[in-house]
């Protein structure tokens, strides 16, 4: 439930900070500047995966490389590793939708803009 919470402020926030200052600026460079942000591998990963985490991924590699040579079957998987995992999905999952509201933001912005452009007369005082 808090999840929902924070989205939802989130999303108020940013709805809010974006047209505070909405002066002459071009909403299709936002738009692509957004994309471009929210499509970098470190903008998902920054903060939520560590090295610790990225050992205990390899170990179990290793381990299950190792048992498949030998003809053995792969161990178990860590239970510390699945509690990483299960939080990082956690995480991924709000950051996910976090990207959703801010690129939706962003969407619209440009559409209002594109409206704004189609239904300016042309200056007709020639």
């Amino acid at each position: 439930m808090r999840l929902r919470y924070l989205i939802a402020i989130a999303g108020l926030i940013v709805g809010c900070a974006g047209p505070a200052g909405a002066k002459d600026r071009d909403p299709y460079a936002e738009l692509s500047a957004q994309l471009e942000e929210l499509l970098t591998p470190q903008t998902w990963l920054r903060g939520k995966v560590t090295e610790a985490d990225v050992s205990l991924l390899f170990d179990y590699v290793r381990s299950s490389m190792f048992a498949a040579s030998q003809g053995f079957p792969p161990p178990a998987f860590p239970e510390e590793l699945r509690q990483r995992v299960e939080q990082l999905k956690r995480d991924l999952k709000l950051q996910g939708s976090l990207a959703g509201l801010l690129l939706l933001n962003a969407l619209e912005a440009a559409a209002r803009q594109a409206v704004r452009d189609a239904t300016v007369e042309p200056d007709r005082r020639n």
